[in-house]
């Protein structure tokens, strides 16, 4: 059963769905401000607060799912 889990977890993370235009967008801001992208749970200040996505995790509290919170967080 553990093993079952292990796999589902490795292949869930080596997926990758395509990226709409915006999000390709927001991946770019993302990583040139040396951020890290990658789907989980959407989390501000240490909890989570929506489910998971392909978002932006700005430090170990803080992952946003959208641009526009991105934007806002980053100024």
């Amino acid at each position: 059963m553990k093993y079952t889990i292990i796999l589902l977890l490795l292949l869930a993370a080596c997926s990758q769905a395509e990226l709409s235009q915006e999000q390709s967008a927001f991946k770019e801001k993302c990583t040139a401000n040396k951020h890290q992208w990658m789907k989980m749970s959407e989390m501000k200040e240490g909890m989570m607060t929506g489910p998971p996505c392909q978002g932006c995790m700005l430090d170990e509290k803080t992952h946003l799912c959208t641009q526009t919170e991105y934007e806002e967080y980053v100024k």
